[in-house]
């Protein structure tokens, strides 16, 4: 490939680990952005690879993804969740994030489990604007959803992974290395194999800087990092990534071309 490597990367602090000891690369130009703006970089052939959410990674038919790297959690993730006044079964209006594409498809799922048939509206929500909202339900993901837990107002947090890991007793996967399957080579998985093992270590400066914004401790946002994001993806992860394929292809949130994108994943991982 002549010219350096795009990639597309997303600026939050959970996916960090995944791509901070990518930034001196010479050969590697970062893209950092939104994982919706991501997506649509992605697909106007602004990048080459990106960490992308899976949503768009398992809808986009020239998408393949590696299967052992991205972002998971087992039980709560802590920063995508739905911030409501109403319990999630009674929830009639609902705010997506217009950053996001599989924690919008996430929060339809399971308030379609819990038989909730809202109407929604997708914005760009600050978390300071959480209480002047008018819809019972609003969705924030990443650093920003921190931000909106430790901000006072008259609203309930929801984990949406933890809400998956009650309905499926399996981890959800929000974001994967995407690209075209002739540029997921064995050696670029090699190097961000290798980006992933230095990175955990190139991390503090960025748990700082997120204390400053996000008002959680140090400390808390070491454990968030450290013990809640999960970006090994093993076995449970795929399965997790397998029975969101098959819910949300069956909300037509994805095709069903989905389906076996992550099975064919599974063959390989």
């Amino acid at each position: 490939m002549a010219g350096k490597i795009r990639i597309g990367v997303v600026s939050y602090l959970n996916a960090m680990p995944l791509w901070i000891a990518l930034r001196h690369d010479e050969d590697i130009e970062l893209v950092p952005d939104t994982p919706a703006r991501l997506s649509d970089l992605m697909r106007n052939g602004k990048l080459d690879i990106g960490l992308l959410p899976v949503a768009e990674a398992l809808r986009e038919p020239a998408l393949n993804f590696f299967p052992d790297l991205g972002i998971s959690a087992d039980g709560t993730v802590d920063s995508v969740g739905l911030f409501t006044r109403e319990d999630l079964a009674n929830v009639k209006t609902v705010a997506l994030s217009a950053a996001s594409r599989t924690s919008n498809a996430l929060a339809r799922v399971i308030l379609n489990e819990l038989g909730a048939k809202p109407s929604y509206e997708q914005v760009d929500v600050q978390p300071e604007g959480l209480a002047g909202r008018k819809e019972d339900a609003v969705l924030l993901i990443g650093d920003a959803c921190l931000r909106g837990r430790k901000i006072e107002h008259d609203r309930v947090f929801v984990d949406l992974a933890a809400e998956w890991k009650i309905l499926t007793d399996l981890p959800f996967v929000f974001a994967v290395w995407a690209g075209p399957k002739a540029l997921l080579t064995p050696t670029l998985h090699k190097r961000l194999r290798a980006a992933l093992r230095q990175g955990r270590e190139l991390t503090y400066d960025a748990i700082r800087y997120a204390a400053m914004d996000t008002g959680w401790s140090e400390s808390e946002l070491g454990h968030y990092l450290e013990e809640v994001i999960i970006h090994d993806l093993g076995a449970n992860s795929l399965k997790g990534l397998l029975e969101f394929a098959r819910r949300a292809s069956a909300l037509n949130e994805l095709p069903r071309s989905a389906v076996d994108k992550v099975l064919d994943a599974i063959k390989v991982a």
